[in-house]
Order: structure tokens, then sequence, then C-alpha cells
């Protein structure tokens, strides 16, 4: 096997591993946004808070990694 094909496969696999995997960065993201509607839930009604803690939840859901 010549070394261009096999660093291209080596290339293909690491990216599908990352890919797949996740590595966290929505959900480090998304963390102050639901930590935040969870203070704000006990302070102002849970409508508000719960508005905020969704911002979170589409911030992890919108960023794939």
């Amino acid at each position: 096997m010549n070394k261009n094909n096999y660093l291209l496969k080596l290339f293909v696999m690491l990216f599908a591993l990352i890919v797949f995997s996740g590595c966290g960065v929505g959900s480090v993201v998304a963390a102050p946004f639901k930590v935040t509607g969870a203070i704000v839930n006990v302070v102002t009604p849970d409508v508000v808070g719960d508005t905020i803690s969704g911002v979170g939840d589409v911030a992890d859901a919108a960023i794939p990694f």
C-alpha cells in the first residue's frame, strides 16, 4: 500500500472518530445558559428561567460537536 493512500485512510478515520464521538463543545456553550435559567427560576416566574434554559438547549443542539 502506498504512503499517500495510508495517510488518507488515517485522516478519514480520525475525522470520523472526532465527528461521531463529539467533543462536548455544545454542552460547554450551553452550560451557562442552563445554570442561569435555573437560578432565574428561583427569583422570577418559571417561564422566564425556562426560556433562558431553552436557549442553552438550542445551542447544545445547534453545535454538532
